[in-house]
């Protein structure tokens, strides 16, 4: 009766579980909401910040016990995010009432110096059980944030336990972590070659907190995505005992109230509420077990301080960015239409073909750089061009790094590696280093297992261990000729793309060290995207016009571009079956 009565005080929650927590029982009720990955979509989602804090409000007055948490990447997504380096993002977080966060991978999009800032701006906590600073190359480290927090509700003690991927150190700029020098790593992340370093860490903590509280939870940035293989959730959860439950984030996945076996073979409830604030979690800790693991459909109901700031903040981004460059007949699709798939971190998508077309024709056509080919990481393609206006608010929330745009002088060995790197999860899932192209054409055998080798961190090591790559029929793109050539493996060819790619070795890209370095900061990303989007024919509305028909590189006689299809134009094939 507990159980129905507090399913129908949420209105509509999607699952109800028992699970056993260890540790003694608590007498009183605690109800912790949970969002993950907001990357600074404060009002645009399916859910508000604004109606979260009227929800946590609204519980609370039923006698609720409520405590609100964040799994991470809370400061960067959005034009919001980029407009600020992600002060106002911890300020709405702030006004709805946040308690505890762990750190994502994003966190550190803006460097270690801004990290700390918005740390210290937060109200809120930052735990990580993982993330520690050196003073040498031979110190062990330790601990930046605490590795837990106990919050106490009503008469209940929670402990969260922060734990962060350890593929940051890819996932973020490599040399955000370095010391001055660059010569070394001072910030990292307790991993393991085989994440048993980050089992132990977590199990330390976890075992800590407990001998404090009445219930304890892992707050972790971990995911379920195959380029995370040992530091996922469920090899966390695998490998460890002691705790109810594992919020979780970085996967952009929805599942709630999942059931994984931990060390000892009991069950740990393992959630995560998608992203974008999609989804409001919720976790119902009650007589010492997890009675209940699930979704909550907010009322619409909205705080009225949280909404006035969500308008401040919405007003000042549209104010600085809002300007109209151009027009769109048709959505440019990084997302599969309808869906929340993320194309553009597994297969050819039309917004993936606009933003690697940009930087061809950027470097070549604005700068006279003479660049052969150009690549963009699908993790830097994040949101549709819209159809109807197109606003520089709209393609900085393309690409809302404002990263800068490099170009290095790589032999075609080089380049296949790369396209093999990035190929790697086809099939299987995403991975944001799926390289779009421009002046390139490359097919996926998805039958062929990939077989790179990697280090602890993901970054590349050394092409397939049996010598059969799944990148298969790669051209080069002949202006004169208009046609495609085949690649050779020992020429040297200028790539133009994203610096996080090419020159700072982001994602994993660690074949490129040893490119030449032809540029680093050629322009910001999304600036090149609004550069390109105002060079289409202006239309009788006298503005720019983002068509195939109208774009410059139309020029170049058989040069592939449908930016009409959602799929792209087919520069990317992938065939076969995944193996």
């Amino acid at each position: 009766m507990k159980l129905l009565n507090l399913m129908l005080s949420f209105g509509m929650v999607l699952t109800a579980i028992q699970a056993a927590t260890p540790g003694f029982a608590a007498s009183a009720r605690v109800i912790v909401l949970h969002t993950n990955d907001t990357h600074t979509h404060i009002d645009d989602g399916r859910v508000a910040f604004s109606e979260i804090a009227a929800e946590k409000a609204r519980l609370e007055a039923a006698g609720e016990n409520v405590i609100l948490v964040d799994a991470g990447d809370y400061v960067q997504g959005t034009a919001l995010g980029g407009f600020d380096a992600g002060r106002s993002a911890i300020d709405i977080m702030n006004a709805a009432g946040y308690k505890v966060a762990t750190l994502g991978n994003h966190e550190f999009d803006y460097g270690i110096a801004a990290m700390f800032a918005n740390a210290e701006r937060a109200a809120f906590r930052t735990v990580s059980c993982n993330f520690i600073h050196r003073n040498s190359p031979d110190d062990p480290g330790r601990l930046v944030f605490p590795a837990y927090t106990v919050v106490t509700s009503g008469t209940v003690r929670v402990a969260f336990v922060g734990v962060t991927t350890p593929t940051s150190l890819v996932s973020a700029k490599p040399t955000t972590f370095l010391d001055p020098t660059g010569k070394w790593r001072a910030y990292d992340f307790i991993a393991g070659e085989r994440g048993e370093a980050l089992y132990a860490a977590v199990q330390d903590a976890v075992n800590e907190a407990a001998a404090h509280a009445d219930y304890t939870i892992v707050l972790g940035h971990l995911g379920i995505s195959p380029d995370c293989a040992g530091y996922m959730s469920t090899d966390v959860i695998a490998h460890t005992t002691n705790f109810v439950a594992l919020i979780d984030g970085h996967s952009h996945s929805e599942y709630t109230g999942s059931r994984v076996r931990n060390a000892a073979g009991q069950d740990v409830i393992l959630t995560q509420s998608g992203s974008y604030l999609g989804l409001l979690g919720c976790l119902a800790l009650e007589e010492g077990k997890c009675v209940m693991a699930g979704t909550i459909y907010t009322r619409g109901e909205k705080d009225a301080k949280v909404e006035r700031l969500e308008k401040t903040l919405a007003d000042a981004v549209e104010q600085q960015l809002g300007v109209k460059i151009a027009s769109a007949p048709t959505a440019l699709c990084s997302y599969r239409p309808g869906t929340n798939e993320r194309m553009a971190r597994k297969e050819s998508c039309s917004a993936g073909d606009f933003a690697a077309d940009a930087v061809l024709w950027y470097a070549n056509v604005r700068e006279g750089r003479s660049c052969d080919l150009a690549m963009m990481n699908g993790g830097n393609v994040r949101a549709d061009i819209p159809e109807g206006s197109v606003t520089l608010k709209a393609l900085r929330t393309v690409q809302p790094f404002g990263g800068d745009i490099g170009i290095v002088e790589a032999n075609g060995r080089q380049i296949l590696d790369a396209l093999e790197f990035g190929a790697q999860a086809v099939g299987a899932g995403e991975f944001g280093g799926f390289l779009h192209v421009a002046g390139l054409t490359y097919t996926v055998d998805a039958a062929v297992k990939s077989s790179i080798r990697v280090d602890a961190t993901g970054s590349w090591m050394s092409g397939p261990s049996n010598g059969v790559y799944r990148v298969k029929d790669v051209r080069v793109y002949n202006p004169k000729a208009g046609s495609f050539v085949p690649l050779d493996l020992n020429a040297v060819y200028r790539v133009a793309g994203n610096a996080f790619t090419l020159v700072e070795g982001g994602d994993g890209f660690a074949m490129f060290r040893s490119a030449k370095k032809i540029e680093n900061g050629l322009a910001m990303d999304y600036l090149v995207l609004s550069e390109y989007a105002r060079s289409f024919r202006i239309d009788s509305t006298g503005m720019p016009t983002i068509t195939t028909a109208t774009s410059p590189l139309r020029a170049f006689a058989n040069y592939p571009m449908d930016y009409e299809n959602p799929n792209g134009s087919g520069r990317i094939v992938i065939k076969g079956k995944p193996h």
